[in-house]
């Protein structure tokens, strides 16, 4: 491993360390806890949740928990697929990201 790329391993050791703390916060979360925000221009954002609109200012429908349930898995999914970017990253420089 090159001086140089001792920077780009605590790097990824930090982006490591976040991004599984992040997998345990939703995976740890109960469905309700998750809500889909749209964005759109102007006023046209909403978001769908457990509670629909949280504001009378704000757009927003209810959804089943079974929408958020699957909205959970998709969002673990993607955390998980970020951390084997990482686990790559990493091992690419030279790191055994075996568990140990």
């Amino acid at each position: 491993m090159k001086l140089s790329d001792i920077d780009k391993v605590n790097h990824l050791v930090a982006a490591l360390a976040d991004i599984n703390g992040l997998i345990g916060t939703a995976e740890a979360a109960e469905p309700v806890a998750f809500q889909l925000l749209i964005e759109a221009a102007g006023d046209a954002s909403f978001k769908m949740s457990a509670e629909g609109a949280s504001t009378s200012h704000s757009r927003g429908t209810e959804v089943s928990t079974g929408f958020l349930a699957s909205l959970k898995d998709l969002a673990v999914a993607e955390l998980r697929a970020r951390r084997e970017v990482v686990l790559r990253d990493l091992g690419a420089l030279g790191v055994d990201t075996a568990a140990g």
